[in-house]
Formats: structure tokens, sequence, C-alpha cells
């Protein structure tokens, strides 16, 4: 076997379809879905899907597919990506910075809240009195916060669908979703800058690539920096992780999307089977 300390990166193959039928045809349909941005990764396309164009929108990049079709069939997104991870470490010893150097038009702009990161809630203002929250190191509010997090929620479960920072906080309950919304939620009202990156942890079981969500927070000195309160894993941006997109300013980006410019309905199926993993040495 290989010696995993060499594996430079990863292949991944999705073999993905829309399954369609119209009440009506030929529907002109527009689909839209994520594609692994050049960010923390350096990304080769191997094998396009057919009839896709790449397109770009600040930090995320995404497929479109637009085409007439048939009353029914099947669109196949079959594609193959090579990514190699950039490694990159922020020890939580060193200086991160202080909350207190950003600006307050930058601490105003990440304090919009939304159903996930519910900044106005209620049960902020007693977590806002504890002395551990008025740390004004970067590097030891964040330790803190994830020590907090993590004894808050007890219960790791897998959830059918993303609870949010408040059921996180009032259940105790989440998978990695509610420990990163729950982390970006504090942060957020703490004045730190913070955003949501989706895409997979790779395990070292096969390779398997399991969808992940994880945080990041801006320093002062460093720029983005990985946290992974789920993982417990401050600082280190480790080749297991690969970015799919980020969520800066709007707190729930779907992986796909399906419109049709025909008033007859269009009903849709997609086949999603996890990808297949090779490493790359």
């Amino acid at each position: 076997m290989e010696d995993p300390r060499k594996i430079r990166g990863w292949q991944i193959h999705h073999q993905e379809q829309l399954i369609f039928r119209a009440n009506a045809g030929n529907p002109e349909i527009m689909l839209k879905f994520f594609h692994y941005p050049d960010y923390r990764q350096t990304v080769q396309i191997d094998k396009y899907p057919a009839q896709c164009k790449l397109k770009s929108k600040g930090n995320n990049s995404f497929f479109i597919f637009q085409n007439k079709v048939g009353t029914k069939g099947t669109i196949s997104l079959d594609r193959i990506i090579t990514i190699l991870p950039i490694l990159s470490f922020a020890n939580p010893r060193d200086d991160w910075g202080k909350i207190s150097d950003f600006p307050k038009p930058l601490q105003q702009k990440y304090r919009q809240s939304s159903n996930y990161w519910p900044i106005t809630s209620d049960w902020l203002q007693d977590i806002s009195k504890e002395d551990w929250f008025e740390t004004d190191d970067i590097s030891r509010w964040v330790q803190s916060a994830s020590r907090y997090i993590t004894a808050k929620i007890k219960h790791r479960e897998k959830q059918e669908k993303r609870l949010g920072a408040n059921q996180a906080f009032l259940a105790g309950i989440g998978d990695c979703d509610e420990f990163t919304d729950l982390f970006i939620t504090l942060a957020r009202t703490r004045g730190i800058p913070c955003r949501r990156l989706t895409g997979y942890f790779i395990t070292q079981k096969g390779p398997v690539a399991e969808a992940h969500a994880w945080g990041e927070v801006l320093s002062s000195r460093t720029g983005w920096i990985t946290i992974d309160v789920a993982l417990n894993n401050l600082g280190n941006h480790t080749i297991q992780y690969i970015v799919l997109k980020i969520e800066e300013f709007n707190p729930a980006l779907n992986d796909y999307q399906v419109q049709t410019k025909q008033s007859s309905s269009v009903h849709h199926r997609w086949e999603r089977p996890d990808p297949i993993i090779k490493p790359v040495y």
C-alpha cells in the first residue's frame, strides 16, 4: 500500500444525473450546480459534465446546463475532478490579532441575522455576559467558544436537515452543521468576521468522502483561518478538506437549482450517489 503521507490530493468522480418528466414538452431546463472553487486548493477538471458551462461569482464556481429537452429523459452530470489541497496552519498559540482591531463597519457587515445565524436571539444575551465572551484576543476567544460549544451540544447526531444555531443551542443536538452554525452565530455576535464552508472531509476508510461543514474566522494578522469545532480542529487546513462552496453573506446556498421557462410543470429527481474518491500521489 502507498504511504498515506505521500498523498498530494484526490481525484473525485461524480456520477450524478437529473431524471425529469414534463407535463408537456419540449421544456427548456436551466440547471445550476456548484463546482469546486480555486480557494485553498488547486482544481483540475479531467472530465467536464456534458453540455455545461463553468461560471464564477465571488468566491464560488458553478456549472450551468441550459437546453431544450424532451418530455422525459435523463441529464448526465458525470464529471471527474482532481483536487490538490493547499495546506495551511495557524497555531492557536500564536497571535491572531485582537477583535477590537476590526473596523466597526466590517464587524457590522457580518452581523446580519438569519434563521441559521440568529444573532438577535434572547439566549445570546446571557452568553455575552460571560467572562470568556468578552475576551479581545481572537485565538483565546476561539478556543473558549470551541470548548463552550462542545459542552453545549451534548448529543452528536447526524441530522436529516440542517437545524440552525437556535435549535442546536436549545436542544443540545447536532452534527457538523450545527457546530458550525452555533460557532458562526457566537463569533459574529462578538464582532468577529466568520463564514461557513461546505464540501467534503476525506476519511482514511477507503478513502470515503463525507459531506462536511466547517467555519473560518478572519484574523487581522494572517487572513482567514480554518475552524472546525465538530472535529476539534482550530487552525489546520489539512489535505482531508475539500471546499465545494463558501457561504459568507448567504447562509444557505443550495447545492443545485432547477428552473424551466415553460408554464407546464417539470418533475425532477436528482440522483446523487457518493462520489468515488481516489488518492493522487
